[in-house]
């Protein structure tokens, strides 16, 4: 990948230009990193066409899913917010198969998980089975097809992220997606430029996954200098600050934007150097332990004890879908296996 990271800039940068014929290895790393379809349209690299050609392809019929998918959460009376990849599609790109994306996310009330469910299964989806850890696990997946939605309560899995926004604000600051939907609601620009700031270092660790930087990069394009100074203040006040001047500077870096509006023309020297918990994330050698340590402390007592207790025993259905080979004799020595297999990660990076 070393030799593509000129051309690659300038492709990110909007910029046409010469490419040099790729092997099978990199073309698949530009896919893994989302950028593949949209490097083919500003340089039309042959190894990359099949990859562009398969989201074209795919995005009308996802599209019709994702549409039939809302209408129907909407008659049980589902509110439902779209969030991160597919509404940035639909509103920031030329065209929305040139974002690539594994799913689709939806945020809901807590309250609403049940009657989201049904109408999920009523519509053929299928659910996959958790590990019960519910202060980690802040979502339910559902897959039909080549389809998958996962429906969040809260904007993160990770603890110490996960009330950084919550659903009501949102939802009274949401705007219309009217290219997928005359009812589909999604965040407004400086709540989803906060979200994939967090969402790229809370997940995954501080990855430089492309097309994560490219959404961010697109996001700050199109604010006015008043949103760019709401986004500043909301990171300092939820105390995500560190996170999002990371990865806004990534983002500049790799997409060749022009430093402009940073941190430092909204907010003191001393709002930009206080501690901040979520700091710890930034950490790319980060320990699973560490980083389960760093999530227990943002638990109540009484959640950290429960969360201690499901990660150790989690459902019998869980492990039986996680072991199929095993006959249900086995699963008190599954659980013992697993447990020990779960002590030897707290020692591993958490981005291995």
């Amino acid at each position: 990948m070393e030799r593509l990271v000129a051309p690659l800039r300038r492709a990110l940068a909007g910029e046409r230009v010469t490419w040099p014929a790729l092997t099978s290895e990199e073309a698949r790393a530009l896919a893994l990193h989302g950028v593949a379809p949209l490097v083919y349209s500003v340089a039309r690299v042959p190894q990359l066409r099949d990859y562009a050609m398969h989201a074209a392809a795919l995005e009308p019929l996802r599209l019709a899913d994702v549409r039939a998918v809302l209408e129907a959460l909407a008659a049980r009376g589902v509110d439902a917010l779209l969030m991160k990849g597919t509404p940035l599609a639909y509103d920031l790109y030329p065209a929305p198969e040139l974002r690539p994306r594994g799913d689709t996310d939806l945020l809901i009330r807590r309250d609403s998980v049940e009657a989201a469910r049904d109408v999920m299964l009523a519509l053929g989806f299928e659910e996959r089975i958790t590990s019960g850890d519910e202060h980690g696990i802040r979502q339910v997946a559902f897959t039909r097809n080549e389809h998958t939605y996962d429906i969040h309560w809260d904007i993160t899995n990770t603890p110490l992220f996960s009330e950084t926004l919550r659903f009501d604000e949102l939802r009274a600051r949401a705007v219309a997606v009217p290219a997928i939907g005359a009812g589909a609601l999604a965040l407004a620009s400086v709540d989803a430029l906060l979200l994939a700031c967090i969402h790229r270092v809370a997940h995954h660790h501080d990855s430089e996954r492309l097309i994560w930087l490219v959404d961010i990069a697109l996001l700050r394009d199109r604010m006015p200098r008043e949103e760019h100074g709401r986004f500043w203040r909301l990171a300092a006040d939820r105390r995500v600050l560190g996170v999002c001047m990371r990865s806004v500077e990534l983002a500049d870096e790799w997409c060749g934007r022009a430093a402009h509006h940073p941190a430092s023309e909204f907010l003191t020297k001393e709002e930009i150097v206080r501690d901040e918990p979520s700091r710890v994330y930034l950490d790319r050698d980060i320990t699973y332990g560490r980083a389960m340590l760093a999530d227990l402390r943002a638990l109540p007592w009484r959640a950290r004890i429960e969360r201690l207790w499901q990660l150790a025993l989690p459902p019998a259905e869980f492990m039986r879908q996680s072991f199929p080979a095993h006959s249900r004799l086995a699963l008190p020595w599954l659980y013992v296996y697993r447990g020990a297999r779960g002590l030897r990660r707290l020692f591993r990076r958490a981005d291995a």
